[in-house]
């Protein structure tokens, strides 16, 4: 506290600029009238609960009521088969919230090539990204020859991160597990591909494909893919 208010010392790695220096002037702003006691014990509540409390269950029912329709599959789609961050990976594919090139192109974002930086074969679209890519496409063909599945003709988006995809299969959550984390390994690897200029390796991804399934759905139903 300084004689004028709260006063602020940062260390920061990297200056803020743009929309992040805008919203750090609007809370400093907001901070300067606070006015602390010395003799009670700091707390942090949360506006958003009865009790103050925060919660990650409480925080996404606010999300889905702010951003979904109630009545949408989007609203309650869920598998606790995985991962929190793969169910948000696919809640971004879902609302096309994902950075590909043409979404990039369509809002303004000076790019150097808008064409796929896996395959260059084609416009990277969503879907080209995740399916239609001759090298994500290798990786479903893979998928489905380990799960022995025939003649499932050409996904779409809706089929992959919904419900929409039937299968001759006993545990309907674990093959939708299954395709949710084959979108998020083909993304994660088509982004090492962009950002680090890693190859891209078709086993390899497949083999991930396959870790990752055994680990986390494995370890969450014990014995379901033994």
């Amino acid at each position: 506290m300084g004689a004028e208010g709260l006063e602020f010392s940062w260390c920061w790695q990297r200056q803020p600029k743009g929309r992040t220096a805008t919203e750090l002037s609007s809370l400093c702003r907001l901070l300067s009238t606070a006015s602390l006691d010395h003799n009670l014990k700091d707390s942090w509540t949360w506006a958003f609960s009865n009790n103050g409390l925060f919660t990650v269950k409480l925080l996404n029912s606010i999300i889905d009521e702010q951003t979904m329709d109630s009545t949408s599959q989007l609203a309650t789609l869920r598998n606790n088969l995985i991962p929190k961050k793969v169910e948000v990976f696919i809640l971004r594919t879902q609302h096309k919230r994902l950075p590909v090139k043409t979404e990039l192109d369509k809002r303004g974002i000076d790019l150097h090539s808008v064409r796929c930086p896996v395959c260059d074969d084609d416009l990277e679209s969503l879907e080209h990204a995740l399916i239609t890519c001759k090298y994500a496409s290798e990786i479903w063909d893979r998928i489905h020859k380990w799960w022995s599945i025939r003649n499932t003709g050409p996904y779409t988006l809706v089929d992959l991160t919904s419900n929409n995809c039937p299968v001759p299969s006993s545990s309907p959550d674990v093959w939708q597990a299954l395709k949710w984390i084959g979108l998020y390994c083909i993304w994660k690897n088509r982004n090492h591909k962009v950002f680090k200029g890693k190859p891209w390796n078709t086993p390899m991804i497949f083999n991930e494909i396959q870790s990752l399934s055994y680990l986390w759905i494995a370890n969450r139903v014990r014995g379901l893919l033994a």
